[in-house]
């Protein structure tokens, strides 16, 4: 054999093996159900603790709900994560489910569940993850920073 006829024999098998390659990877990936992701939306707003109408947020477990930003509104909920007080979370309330449809997620009797209207899906408040289906992915997160007697959320 020549050095030619090695190369060729070479390039060949290694064109199999990276079509055998493809196809496995392209096979897996059928079963999978894609996830559509919740609009994006420009959010740069503040929160002054100070103002009265703020008054909730005083205390871990106090909430807002913002409805003029983000996609249908935000609440923003201060948590008491080991042991900080100053630990909020800003969660979009559009469902993961369906987040193209103008289903507005609203805070259960307890203050402890956002629950979809449309289609009774349930996300814990205090992290935006799934507690009840058929929703599968959890709700948008906005980044929020404690500095004084301000909250600041934004993407």
């Amino acid at each position: 054999m020549t050095i030619i006829q090695i190369s060729v024999m070479n390039y060949k098998s290694v064109k199999y093996i990276f079509i055998f390659f493809i196809l496995i990877l392209a096979g897996t990936n059928c079963d999978r159900e894609k996830q559509i992701p919740v609009p994006y939306v420009y959010v740069n707003y503040t929160v002054y603790l100070s103002n009265p109408s703020n008054n909730n947020l005083k205390n871990p477990g106090g909430y807002l709900i913002l409805p003029d930003i983000g996609n249908l509104g935000i609440i923003l909920y201060r948590r008491y994560n080991f042991g900080d007080a100053e630990d909020f979370i800003a969660l979009d309330l559009t469902c993961s489910n369906e987040p193209l449809e103008t289903c507005k997620l609203e805070l259960d009797e307890d203050g402890f569940y956002l629950v979809c209207p449309c289609c009774r899906s349930k996300f814990s408040v205090f992290d935006g993850l799934v507690a009840e289906g058929p929703a599968r992915w959890p709700l948008k997160e906005y980044t929020t920073t404690y500095v004084g007697n301000t909250v600041k959320i934004s993407n």
